[in-house]
């Protein structure tokens, strides 16, 4: 009895003991932890190997010269003819200046040969008509000169004094006008608009445009104004 006792205790102790091993050696273990990866990411593509993308591609900044055409020949014969005319005209305008009428509507009617359409030489031959009193000659040049230039001032005023002279009032002020609105210090045209009016009655607008003539010390103003005056 006591023997089977003592066996039985030995077994339990024995079992006791192993069931501590146990625990004892599953602490012991290192523990393992799971750790999750991400997941692969699309490879992207490098440099050297991607490939450009025709609306990713950048477009110059400097655009396209584009070659003028050649000038055809009659463009050549015009510019030739063009450059002729001009240097015509500044002859006709150095002769303008000297007074030397004859040689001024020369080198005025030749520059008109060479381009009719140059406006500053039909205005430059009206003008030597003026100032040698032949008005009807130059009206038909000054219309020219207006039509291809209609805010030509020489053109102006030399219309409208030839205007005035033919007894054409009405149209000699709207001239005045036109060329006093775009240069209003024009003593001359001053002068001829005051004389204007007053052939039209105007007395009061005479004298303000013969005195404003005056204040520019326009040649002879002084003397209209007194005769307008005195009326």
């Amino acid at each position: 009895m006591g023997v089977a006792c003592c066996r039985e205790e030995r077994a339990a102790e024995k079992l006791a003991e192993r069931e501590d091993m146990d625990i004892k050696g599953a602490h012991d273990e290192p523990p393992v932890f799971v750790v999750q990866l991400p997941t692969r990411a699309k490879q992207m593509k490098t440099p050297a190997t991607a490939k450009a993308s025709p609306k990713s591609s950048p477009k110059s900044s400097t655009p396209k010269r584009r070659t003028p055409d050649a000038p055809t020949p009659e463009q050549k014969r015009k510019e030739k003819a063009d450059k002729e005319s001009t240097a015509l005209q500044k002859k006709g305008d150095e002769a303008f200046e000297l007074r030397n009428w004859d040689n001024a509507a020369k080198y005025y009617t030749e520059a008109i040969e060479a381009n009719a359409e140059n406006a500053i030489a039909y205005a430059g031959r009206a003008g030597v008509r003026v100032r040698s009193g032949d008005f009807a000659a130059a009206l038909p040049d000054l219309d020219q000169a207006l039509r291809i230039e209609p805010q030509n001032l020489y053109a102006l005023r030399d219309r409208a004094e030839a205007r005035a002279k033919l007894g054409d009032l009405d149209g000699a002020l709207e001239d005045y006008n036109t060329k006093l609105t775009l240069a209003p210090g024009d003593g001359r045209a001053l002068c001829g608009r005051g004389e204007t009016r007053l052939q039209k009655g105007d007395r009061e607008g005479a004298i303000s445009d013969l005195s404003l003539a005056v204040r520019l010390t326009y040649p002879g103003a002084q003397d209209k104004l007194t005769a307008a005056k005195k009326g």
